[in-house]
């Protein structure tokens, strides 16, 4: 990484971030303002309506990258589908849900040795009700209960049980909270991509009503790292994303040269 400008605002500014081993993601920034190079006295602040709009929106995709990274650079087992039962839990509390949800998988981490980690996303029924999607590890396979077609099961899991798929329930959570159900992750980039789907508009746009969180993560889980930050030497080809403000391209992790050669730089 090079630290070496000292201009506010500069061009094409290119950062190679390295997702802990599962691939590569190159920005390139078309005009990057730094900070504390300069003050700017003048404070332009987009009002009503659509500031708000704009200001959701920055939030949405910014969520939605922290979930992505999270997702793609942690070893997860499991994907998870958590729900309430009416009858032990009011439905609605989400902030007491999220407490005594962390509460419980600190309580099991003391009684059974399992360092169990989380990430889960929460989504609202139509009723107003909570329920969580996301993704453990640390979870052993001994510790759940494999459902089988001759029990009174949701169509959903019936359905994937006659495809040939394995379902679980996690009967420690079943028995305090309410529904469970978790599947073993096959392909780690597509659930990643996947779990992101949970962050919707409506669904931040509630989150923030509500003064809560669009998502819930244990502590101590791997982030990617920046692998080389520099002006670009060349434009972005091909880009996977793209608008007014940056491109994005993704790489494997043994085409580092070719995203490397961006910036004008090769490995020897």
């Amino acid at each position: 990484m090079r630290v070496r400008y000292h201009q506010k605002h500069i061009p094409d500014l290119g950062i190679l971030r390295d997702y802990c081993g599962a691939g590569l993601k190159l920005t390139t920034i078309y005009n990057y303002r730094q900070k504390g190079i300069e003050k700017d006295d003048r404070k332009i602040t987009a009002k009503g309506e659509a500031g708000n709009t704009e200001k959701l929106k920055n939030s949405l995709s910014r969520t939605k990258n922290r979930i992505f990274e999270l997702a793609l650079c942690n070893p997860w087992e499991w994907f998870a589908t958590l729900t309430l039962s009416p009858e032990k839990y009011d439905r609605q509390d989400l902030e007491k849900y999220r407490k005594d949800l962390s509460q419980f998988i600190r309580d099991y981490r003391k009684k059974t040795g399992n360092d169990v980690k989380y990430l889960l996303i929460p989504e609202r029924h139509q009723d107003g009700s909570w329920h969580m999607h996301g993704f453990f590890m640390g979870l052993p396979v001994e510790e759940l209960h494999a459902f089988t077609a001759s029990e009174h099961l949701p169509y959903h899991i019936l359905k994937q049980l006659a495809e040939g798929k394995q379902v679980y329930t996690w009967e420690a959570y079943a028995k305090k909270f309410g529904f469970a159900n978790l599947e073993a992750i096959r392909n780690q980039e597509a659930a990643s991509r996947y779990i992101t789907k949970y962050i919707t508009k409506e669904a931040m746009r509630t989150i923030t009503e509500l003064n809560s969180h669009a998502f819930f993560a244990s502590k101590g889980l791997q982030s990617s790292v920046i692998a080389w930050k520099d002006i670009l030497a060349r434009e972005l080809t091909c880009p996977d994303y793209e608008n007014d403000y940056l491109a994005t391209k993704w790489f494997a992790n043994e085409d580092y040269d070719t995203a490397l050669s961006y910036f004008g730089e090769a490995l020897t």
